[in-house]
C-alpha cells in the first residue's frame, strides 16, 4: 500500500505541467524548431542562440495556453524565402503581448524606469503607485514636469479616498464594493512599486 502511494507521488510529481521559461522552452522553441524552423539569414549560431534565449526570459510570464496559442500564430510568421526562419524577438515578442500583456515585472519599460532617479524619488514623495500604472500603459513613460504634477495629484487624490475609506471602516461601516475594490488595488500596487524600485521582482499585475 505504501508503495503504491509512493508510486502515485512520483507519477504526479513528473506528471506536473511546467512552467516558466521551461514552457517556453517546450511550447514555442521546440515547437517551431520540430517544425522546420532555422536560425535566421546572415545571423549566427550564437547569436541565434542568444536571441532565443532573450526570448524565452521575455515569455515566461505566458501560462501555457497562451504559449500554445503563440507557437501556432510564430508558424504563420516565418520569414524568408520558404517562410522556414524564425522571425526576429521583436516580432515574437510583440505578437506575444497581442495575447497577453505582461505583469510589471516582466516589462523592461516598467522594471527599468521604476529603479531609475524617477523612480526612487516618486516612491519617497508618495506617488509611485500612479507611476507604475502610468508606466504599465502602452507608450513613452512620463517624463515632463507636467506628466509628473499629474501622477502627484492623482496620488493626493487617492490618499484622500482612501482616508475616507479608513473612516468609515473605523466607524463600522461596511465597504461598498467600488470602495473595496479600489483598497484592495492600491494595497497591491504599492507593495509592486515598492517592490520595482527596490529592483527586486514583481509578480502579479497592476
Amino acid at each position: 500500500m505504501q508503495r503504491e502511494a509512493e508510486q502515485m507521488t512520483t507519477d504526479s510529481e513528473t506528471t506536473e505541467p511546467v512552467t516558466g521559461k521551461a514552457a517556453v522552452r517546450e511550447l514555442v522553441i521546440d515547437r517551431l524548431i520540430g517544425a522546420g524552423f532555422q536560425r535566421p539569414t546572415g545571423t549566427t549560431v550564437e547569436a541565434h542562440r542568444a536571441e532565443l534565449e532573450r526570448i524565452v526570459a521575455k515569455l515566461a510570464y505566458l501560462d501555457r495556453a497562451d504559449l500554445a496559442t503563440l507557437a501556432e500564430g510564430l508558424m504563420t510568421m516565418g520569414e524568408g524565402k520558404a517562410g522556414d526562419r524564425w522571425p526576429r524577438e521583436v516580432r515574437v515578442v510583440k505578437f506575444a503581448h497581442t495575447i497577453s500583456a505582461p505583469p510589471p515585472g516582466f516589462d523592461r519599460k516598467v522594471t527599468s524606469f521604476m529603479a531609475c532617479a524617477v523612480g526612487r524619488r516618486a516612491q519617497a514623495e508618495g506617488w509611485a503607485g500612479p507611476l507604475l500604472s502610468a508606466l504599465v500603459k502602452p507608450g513613452p513613460p512620463p517624463t515632463s514636469e507636467y506628466a509628473l504634477a499629474q501622477l502627484r495629484e492623482q496620488a493626493a487624490e487617492e490618499r484622500r479616498r482612501l482616508v475616507i475609506i479608513e473612516e468609515r471602516l473605523a466607524a463600522g461601516q461596511a465597504l461598498s464594493e467600488d470602495d473595496a475594490r479600489f483598497r484592495g488595488f492600491w494595497d497591491r500596487r504599492e507593495k509592486m512599486a515598492a517592490q520595482l524600485v527596490r529592483g527586486e521582482a514583481a509578480e502579479g499585475r497592476v
